[in-house]
Order: C-alpha cells, then structure tokens, then sequence
C-alpha cells in the first residue's frame, strides 16, 4: 500500500473486506471451495486429481477459469478507459455481483456441479482485482492477503528496528478487514440465503459513487 493516498487505502481495506464478505458466501454456497482464494482451489484441484475424484477437481476448475475470465475483463477495462480506469473496474465488478446475486436468486442451474451465480461472483472478484494497477501491473491485490500477512511481517521487523509502523498496521488492517467481511459474510449467508450478494453490490456501489465523486472534484481543481 506504500505510495497509495489516504482515500485509496481506505478503499483498498473495504474492497478487502467486500471481497472475504463473497468469499464467504461463495465458500458455504459451493461447498467448501473459494471464490477469491485462487491458491486454495488450485491445491483442491491437484489433490482431487491425485484422488481421482474428478468432479472436485472440476469444480475447483470452473472457478480457477470464472476467476480469470473476471481477471481478463479487469485487465480490458484498465487498457481501454486510461485515466478512467478505477470507475470503470468498479462498475463491472458491481455489474457481476447483481448478475451473481440475480443468477442465485431465479435458477439453480450449475458448471460442473458450480451454481452459474457462484461462478460469476468468482469471475467479479478476479476483475476487483484490477482497481489498483500501475503501468499495467496489478500493483495491489485485494482478494487474497498471502501478500499481505508476508508483507506485516517485513514490516513489522523494520519497526521494531526503528522505521515507521504505518505501512505494518496498514497491513494488518488489509487483512483484518478480510477477516471481518468474512465472518459478515458467512452468517449474512446463513440469515438471508442466495441475496447476499446484494449487500457486497451496495457497498461496491457507495464505493463506486465516492470515487466519481472525487475524480470529478479532481478535474474541476486541476
């Protein structure tokens, strides 16, 4: 998060914590499989095949290509719109959170045992992952902290040696927020049912409001 400005580090936190919100959904609704968590259903995947249970291994599979698909999308969006890439992204991740929440609602079709509405959730959170980018380079990844419990640690040695302890809590509340989303995310699930992706699109929504706001308020003071 280093050379982020203040408000794109709080939009970085809530983007983490709408994206364990889904992954928490995704998880209790596919059945113990990731919708942002690429890594862990990439070690389901190679184990199920290992074990010969091929219907786990494709599942882990429908949603390892739904991500990338949504990574892809991501990716056109930042090439095409130029400066005005973060609302663009934001409004395709909020697009595919209604039709994920619309899909969960009106049909119980399926991918390779997947709900179409779990693979389109899995497809919005690779195109979040886009929102922060820097010369085409992913420059922050808010749907997986791997990055960021390794990237605490780093910082947390360099304040105990006298630097900053800014980019540390930084980390942590990156993290922390994914964590919080989660837990919010799985007992919406339990309470409400299959719209619970509403609630990750409202907030991706107000996220999406705010940042026009802002880029506006950029120009008229350029």
């Amino acid at each position: 998060m280093i050379g982020l400005r203040r408000r794109e580090k709080i939009l970085a936190v809530v983007l983490a914590g709408t994206a364990g919100f889904v992954d928490s959904v995704g998880f209790l609704a596919a059945g113990g499989y990731f919708v942002s968590f690429m890594s862990g259903n990439s070690t389901r995947m190679v184990v199920h095949v290992a074990e010969r249970n091929l219907g786990g291994a494709g599942i882990a599979a429908v949603l390892l290509v739904s991500f990338f698909l949504g990574a892809v999308g991501g990716a056109l969006v930042t090439r095409r719109r130029n400066l005005d890439d973060r609302p663009a992204v934001l409004t395709l991740v909020l697009v595919l959170l209604l039709v994920a929440m619309a899909l969960q609602l009106t049909t119980s079709a399926t991918i390779w045992a997947v709900p179409v509405g779990i693979a389109v959730a899995a497809a919005a959170m690779g195109s979040m992952n886009s929102v922060f980018h820097t010369r085409g380079e992913v420059s922050l990844g808010v749907t997986y902290m791997t990055g960021a419990v390794v990237k605490s640690a780093h910082r947390l040695v360099d304040a105990l040696f006298g630097g900053s302890w800014a980019p540390y809590w930084q980390q942590v509340f990156l993290w922390s927020a994914l964590v919080i989303g989660g837990v919010l995310g799985a007992v919406s699930h339990l309470a409400v049912g299959p719209s619970t992706f509403g609630v990750a699109a409202v907030v991706v929504a107000a996220a999406l409001v705010v940042t026009v706001v802002l880029r506006r308020r950029e120009y008229r003071t350029a």
